[in-house]
């Protein structure tokens, strides 16, 4: 079982953590929002009045009167915003250790929303680094398998604001990006544009993803790696309750169908609270080879040291295995 820790990056730290919060550095913003693993005590109480804004889930703003679903979805009611200007940018470039200069690089505006998310999630950067490496490396050695273009064929499905697709796209993939939010989408597509990736082959779709890949099943159309971020629970815009345990093998079982015979990768995480990783690896194993899959939980470790803040949890395949 793995356990990945986010390595530096020069937009983000994690600070401080306790009483339920944590305390973290998105480009030149500090920002305090609540955490449920936070369960010990903070170390250093003066670090957290530099915070430029708090999350509070109890507040509700009446001075913002919520007219679009944008404004609904991402607007910054239940946040103390002392002095964050919205949107902000956030950047992460991979340097290439033979020559020392970005090899990809990666920029998503940020943004204070409701749910306390603010449209990036660290932690996976060390998953975007693997499946990256995988990208790149078809075309550079032989692979048994059949990829148009050298260009792997990539569908992320619940892709929020498009970290993970525009990593993949900047690396070499074709990209399918789905997910039922429509400003998710958008803002999404306002990331690359900020990346210069909008020549990159990347779909956009707004749909729910069970749905989609029913379609895409129906009509034979074929990935060679999938990404999948789905929630613990939520509902679509139209109100249908989206359930971990119910829905996320039925969607499991209908990528089997559009996946090709010997994908590149399939990387899962999951952020339910009380799953381990080998159940996610176990549900995962039920489509791919159980020996070719790995599993591990995402933690991101204090500035302070000592301390690491688990992530949630993955499970993830390559046929290289790596």
């Amino acid at each position: 079982m793995l356990t990945l820790t986010l390595e530096s990056v020069k937009d983000y730290e994690l600070i401080d953590s306790g009483e339920g919060y944590k305390l973290e550095r998105f480009g030149k913003y500090i920002i305090s929002r609540p955490d449920p693993n936070v369960l010990w005590n903070k170390r250093n109480s003066s670090l957290w009045e530099k915070a430029d804004a708090i999350f509070d889930a109890n507040k509700e703003n009446p001075s913002l009167k919520f007219r679009t679903n944008s404004q609904r979805e991402f607007g910054s009611t239940h946040w103390n915003n002392k002095s964050v200007r919205e949107p902000w940018v956030f950047n992460f470039d991979k340097i290439n250790p033979h020559t020392n200069r970005i090899s990809v690089g990666v920029k998503l505006y940020l943004k204070l929303t409701p749910f306390k998310h603010v449209g990036v999630f660290p932690e996976q950067i060390e998953n975007w680094k693997w499946f990256g490496s995988l990208i790149e490396s078809v075309g550079q050695v032989s692979h048994d398998r059949e990829i148009l273009d050298n260009k792997p064929n990539v569908l992320n499905l619940f892709g929020y604001t498009g970290g993970a697709t525009l990593y993949a796209a900047a690396c070499g993939a074709a990209v399918t990006h789905v997910d039922a939010s429509k400003p998710s989408v958008m803002w999404a597509g306002e990331n690359q544009k900020l990346s210069g990736l909008e020549k990159a082959p990347i779909r956009w779709i707004v749909d729910d993803a069970k749905k989609f890949v029913a379609r895409e099943v129906k009509r034979g159309v074929k990935y060679d790696a999938v990404i999948m971020d789905p929630p613990s629970f939520g509902r679509d815009p139209k109100g249908k309750v989206f359930k971990f345990e119910k829905d996320v093998p039925e969607i499991l079982d209908l990528v089997s169908k559009a996946l090709n015979s010997k994908p590149l990768f399939f990387l899962i995480n999951s952020y339910s609270l009380g799953y381990s990783p080998t159940v996610i690896k176990n549900m995962l194993g039920d489509i791919l080879p159980l020996e070719k899959i790995e599993c591990g939980e995402l933690q991101i470790p204090e500035k302070s040291g000592g301390r690491n803040l688990p992530c949630g949890v993955f499970a993830r395949y390559s046929d290289d295995h790596r």
